[in-house]
């Protein structure tokens, strides 16, 4: 039976993905390509393949120019990004005048921190928390 890897990527539309694309890029610092279409902007992230060490071109992280009105309420997910520090990059984001959530979650598994992005998409923000294996 086939069976699901992993993550492949993000994609979802926008009113004006130019615009959208941008604060990712000034925001976050994702740095997005224009797609070939004209009309999307992408950024590659690399990750390892745990099995075989090959490297993949993979998750894609994608804005596309939507074709009709979307909803003013929210589209109903969450984009979760890993961050290598919650505190320092939402001081960061905070310093650049982004408004974050004030409730952030720590567990023993990663810390969880919230924000939106212009078009009120909402983003997660995960520093992963390795076990301690000394013990």
């Amino acid at each position: 039976m086939a069976t699901i890897e992993g993550f492949g990527g993000m994609f979802f539309e926008s009113s004006d993905a130019s615009r959208l694309a941008q604060w990712y890029e000034t925001v976050l610092g994702i740095t997005m390509e224009a797609h070939p279409d004209g009309t999307s902007y992408y950024h590659v992230f690399y990750t390892r393949d745990v099995e075989t060490s090959i490297l993949r071109e993979n998750p894609v992280f994608a804005i596309n120019q939507a074709k009709e009105p979307l909803a003013r309420t929210g589209r109903g997910f969450i984009f979760g990004l890993r961050v290598d520090n919650l505190d320092e990059f939402l001081a960061e984001l905070r310093a650049k005048g982004i408004a974050v959530e004030d409730r952030t979650l720590e567990w023993e598994r990663g810390k969880h921190g919230w924000l939106r992005d212009l078009d009120g998409n909402r983003l997660e923000l995960y520093e992963e928390v390795f076990p301690d294996t000394d013990q």
